[in-house]
Order: structure tokens, then C-alpha cells, then sequence
């Protein structure tokens, strides 16, 4: 509450001293003079003017003292700043900008950004656009999970001749109630000096279970395709697409893999690097 309010007329500026009760923050406040309009009425025996050249001395809790200015648009107290500093009071929410000439001023932050006054920065939404980030620096992981996704899986000479037997992980299970769909198996072939030879269709499927016989989780490559390389080059299985059938049981939270039917590949001594295109979905 403020309990004394003079001006010194004898000055220019006009010095006006205020003694209050209220702290800083409640004498920065918007609408505070006119909260004490009661007060100051009673002490200046009438309404209070003010002059636009009235700097004011405020004696304020607890126990400080300091240079202000009234500001009539916010109906409150504004600091002085010290000698070639920046005033030390600023409006809830604001940051200090750099104006057009050369000053600093309050402002709220706008635009595709905003900050509180406890320093929270909230990123409007739609702001991040392509244009705004860098080429090359979000992966798969900050994607959403049907967004297609890739895995690169090298296959060494003896996986590929024990597919039969011993299938090998592509992608591994993506969680509970989600599912893999495959969309196509670049084959990468390098060609060392033997072909394959003997083996089945070569298929993804989900689930390990051996021999190729887990359900079908993309096309088949069949083993004449593989045996006939005979130099490097490229072999592709087909996508899911319309040829999924299979159980939820068999398929929700589980890894796919690669397998072949029929009987193990013989010979051959290529390496592959398999590039699998896939995505994973959450059925209703």
C-alpha cells in the first residue's frame, strides 16, 4: 500500500518520491496505481496527475529503494536502468529485443515460437517444416511407426547355404499389438567363383521356425533365381502386398525372418547384403 506520495516541483525532472508497503514485483504489476488510487487521493488531498516528466524515487519492501518511471499504458512502475544497463524489471512473458533503432525493448515472443515466464519455449504447432531442418538428420526413430522404414542385413556364404535350417532375423519384433509388413527384399550379390546350387524357395516369414514353413511374411525368390547367378547383380523377393494371410497370433510382436523351403543351398560362396524395405503397422 503506498503510505506517501510527493512531488518535488523545484526540479527538472519532476521528482516524485512514493513510500510502499508492496514489493517489486506487485508495483510492476499491470493496474497497480490503480489499485491504490483510495490511498493516494486521502495523501495528495485529490486526484493524482501525472507529468510527463516525472521521474519517481520508490522506498519499497522490503527495504529498497529505487528510480522509476510511470508507465500510463500499463497503469504501473517501470524500472530505470542503471548507467548503460538495462532496466531490471520487464513484463511477465517478455524477452529484451533490440528494436529499430538500436534500443532495447520489451517484447513478447511470437511467431513459431513462444515463452512463458518460467522460461518454458513451446514450438508452435506446423512450424517445423521441411525447409527448417537439416538434409540427412531424422532416422527411422523420430518417424512415425508406419512410415516405411529400412534394415540392411549382410549374409555371409554359410548363412545363406543354412537358411533351411537355421533362418536368419531380418527385423526384429516391434512391440505388442504391432505388425511388420514387408514391402520389398533387394537382394545386393557378390559373386566370388561358385554358384549356389540345390535349396527351395526363399521367403520372409514370421517367427523362426525352421525349413521356410513360418506364414509368409513377402514374396518368394526361387532357388533357380540364386543358383543361377553366376556374377554380381541384384535378386528381389515381392512385398506382402496381396498375398498376406495370417493369423494375429502368428504375426502381432513378432520378428520376421528369412528362410527356404525344401532342402539346404549347396556349394556357392557369394555374400548378400539384403536391403529390406518394411513398415509397421498398429491394426485396429
Amino acid at each position: 500500500m503506498i503510505t506517501s506520495i510527493k512531488r518535488e516541483f523545484n526540479l527538472f525532472p519532476n521528482i516524485v518520491g512514493i513510500v510502499t508497503t508492496d514489493d517489486l514485483t506487485a508495483i510492476t504489476t499491470t493496474g497497480y496505481f490503480s489499485t491504490q488510487s483510495a490511498e493516494v487521493e486521502l495523501l495528495n488531498n485529490g486526484t493524482w496527475q501525472w507529468e510527463v516528466e516525472d521521474i519517481v524515487l520508490i522506498f519499497y519492501a522490503t527495504d529498497l529503494i529505487g528510480w522509476f518511471t510511470y508507465d500510463a499504458s500499463t497503469d504501473a512502475f517501470v524500472s530505470l536502468a542503471a548507467n548503460g544497463g538495462i532496466s531490471n524489471t520487464l513484463p511477465s512473458g517478455d524477452i529484451i529485443v533490440g528494436n529499430s533503432s538500436n534500443i532495447a525493448t520489451a517484447r513478447a515472443m511470437s511467431g513459431d515460437a513462444t515463452i512463458s515466464n518460467t522460461g518454458v519455449l513451446t514450438i508452435a504447432n506446423l512450424a517445423v517444416t521441411g525447409a527448417k531442418m537439416a538434409n540427412n538428420t531424422v532416422d527411422y526413430a523420430q518417424l512415425a511407426l508406419d512410415v516405411a522404414a529400412s534394415a540392411t542385413v549382410t549374409l555371409t556364404a554359410s548363412q545363406v547355404q543354412n537358411l533351411y535350417a537355421t533362418p536368419v532375423q531380418l527385423i526384429a519384433a516391434p512391440g505388442a499389438g504391432k505388425l511388420i509388413l514387408i514391402d520389398s527384399i533387394l537382394w545386393d550379390i557378390a559373386f566370388v567363383s561358385a554358384q549356389y546350387a540345390a535349396g527351395g524357395a526363399i521367403a520372409a516369414q514370421y517367427g523362426s521356425t525352421i525349413h521356410g514353413a513360418g506364414p509368409a511374411a513377402s514374396g518368394t525368390l526361387a532357388a533357380a533365381s540364386l543358383n543361377g547367378v553366376a556374377a554380381s547383380g541384384f535378386l528381389s523377393n515381392a512385398g506382402s502386398a496381396g498375398l498376406l494371410n495370417v493369423a494375429s497370433s502368428a504375426s502381432l510382436n513378432t520378428a520376421v525372418y528369412l528362410s527356404n523351403a525344401s532342402a539346404a543351398f549347396t556349394t556357392g560362396d557369394s555374400t548378400v547384403t539384403l536391403y529390406v524395405k518394411y513398415r509397421v503397422v498398429t491394426p485396429a
